[in-house]
């Protein structure tokens, strides 16, 4: 009985052993292709930097950070399709929660000029968090330019309470305030504009319009 037990336990302790390899074997490829993707994009190779990681992705197509990384790589070499697909599948592995690969999937998008679906993916962005900055600012921008300057404050208000010292809130929103009559604010926002960068045609051309 003692002797079948050793050789149980012998012929599990061969088993994981074996398992153990093939996972290391297949976590050092997955690595080394990801370095080597590392590599080639600073040498400005997408395509090759794109291939390193194809190479590993059908044993690795839930690894988050190989897709993530080829979403940038993908919008990097104008493969806005493939770049959206990668994104979407990042933020898919992540439980649908990850920022970082929705915010990712808004490049491809805007280059492809989907701005419908640019504005669905920075609101899925603000109810994971609902004073990202970013999120808050580009669509303010985006419903800014689309006349719709009530959402557009509400947005834009956030971003610029936030980080008071950025350029672009500042702008934004004194442009905002301008088209909603409320010419001290927008006076005011747009100096701070116009402090924070120096000769700004937009700035100055707002100012003009609030004297």
């Amino acid at each position: 009985m003692k002797h079948f037990t050793l050789l149980s336990v012998l012929l599990a302790a061969i088993i994981i052993a074996v398992l153990a390899g093939t996972v290391l074997s297949q976590n050092n490829g997955k690595v080394e292709a990801f370095h080597q993707s590392l590599k080639f994009e600073m040498a400005g190779n997408y395509p090759k930097a794109v291939q390193s990681l194809l190479d590993v992705y059908k044993e690795n197509k839930n690894d988050y950070l190989i897709n993530i990384r080829l979403g940038w790589l993908s919008y990097s070499s104008k493969n806005y399709e493939e770049s959206k697909k990668y994104y979407t599948q990042a933020n898919t592995i992540a439980n649908n929660k990850s920022i970082e690969a929705l915010l990712g999937r808004t490049l491809p998008l805007s280059a492809l000029n989907d701005w419908e679906n640019v504005q669905a993916t920075y609101r899925a962005i603000l109810k994971l968090d609902p004073m990202h900055f970013t999120a808050n600012l580009r669509l303010g921008q985006i419903l800014l330019n689309d006349g719709e300057y009530d959402e557009a404050k509400r947005h834009l208000e956030k971003a610029q309470s936030n980080y008071p010292a950025e350029y672009e809130p500042n702008l934004s929103l004194g442009w905002t305030y301008y088209y909603l009559g409320d010419r001290q604010k927008a006076r005011m926002l747009l100096t701070n504009a116009l402090m924070l960068s120096p000769g700004d045609t937009l700035a100055l051309q707002g100012l003009n319009l609030v004297k």
